[in-house]
């Protein structure tokens, strides 16, 4: 085997978490490292199959892509289902253009014996909690770890949000004093019409 095609990775024991994949040669940056492999299955499949295992409940295999499929590494998968989770990854999953593959990408220079990881940003439908935070909680310990595997959202995207439902707010408390002073006016408006009128109704009696 030559060292072009000798492969970039090897699976052992992690001291993170359970088997990991470590880096057997060289990996220069931006090298595509290994698909991550598994049956293609639904959303609604891969509800009914979750979790995979009762004695670890929320460890996952599933893989969502932007297509609406999932792959299952459970079932026909490969080496990259054993890649750890790391807020600090030096990896990352890659779609393809058609949102069907995903691909392990090295994010930097990776040396020989270095444990890949990429960072999981789990998705989930239901509101993040505490609770759900812990259950899915981080192994990883760098000093950039979040405690989660979970997605958190972003501060810049947290800001904006802020930001713009205090827009909201303030156009809500704009648009109530403009329909308050429209509804005042209409009030008058109409106190002066009946004021008018029984003078006028006044002015015929005295005539």
């Amino acid at each position: 085997m030559t060292r072009s095609s000798a492969p970039w990775h090897a699976v052992r024991k992690s001291t993170l978490h359970g088997n990991g994949v470590f880096a057997a040669r060289h990996i220069p940056a931006g090298t595509r490292i290994v698909e991550y492999g598994g049956r293609r299955i639904s959303n609604e499949q891969a509800d009914a199959l979750h979790p995979v295992n009762p004695d670890d409940p929320f460890h996952t295999f599933f893989f969502a892509l932007s297509s609406g499929k999932v792959i299952d590494g459970g079932k026909r998968g490969n080496d990259a289902r054993w890649i750890n989770h790391s807020c600090s990854p030096n990896c990352e999953a890659r779609e393809n253009a058609a949102g069907e593959r995903v691909f392990i990408v090295a994010l930097r220079d990776i040396e020989p014996g270095e444990e890949l990881f990429y960072d999981y940003g789990l998705v989930l439908d239901e509101r993040l909690t505490k609770k759900l935070k812990e259950q899915y909680r981080c192994l990883c310990g760098t000093p950039e770890c979040r405690g989660t595997m979970l997605a958190l959202p972003d501060k810049k995207e947290k800001k904006e949000k802020k930001a713009g439902k205090e827009k909201e707010d303030r156009e809500d408390k704009e648009d109530k004093k403009q329909e308050q002073k429209k509804e005042k006016k209409e009030k008058k408006g109409k106190k002066d019409k009946k004021k008018r009128a029984a003078k006028n109704k006044d002015k015929d009696a005295q005539d």
